[in-house]
């Protein structure tokens, strides 16, 4: 609802890429913000490991929820910019 009335864009189903993408934000968020799910939320160092190491798959999952969230931000305000120059 709100896409459609901020951006024009309707949502075919529930397979839609949006409503994918807002649910992997959701998903991040709601396991990112758990106190302690994590082992550098007891170890801080750990956030300067490279992301290639052995035990860094936080920082990898990380990632892949910051680019979810991106997404959910310009997806679409690219979409309307799209629909503009067209």
């Amino acid at each position: 609802m709100i896409l459609s009335l901020a951006y024009g864009i309707t949502i075919k189903d529930s397979d839609d890429p949006y409503i994918s993408t807002a649910e992997i934000s959701l998903n991040g968020f709601a396991e990112a913000g758990i106190p302690g799910s994590f082992l550098v939320d007891y170890l801080p160092f750990l956030k300067h490991i490279p992301n290639w190491m052995p035990g860094a798959s936080f920082k990898r999952q990380a990632a892949y929820w910051a680019k979810a969230n991106e997404d959910l931000r310009e997806k679409p305000f690219l979409h309307v910019k799209d629909q503009l120059v067209s």
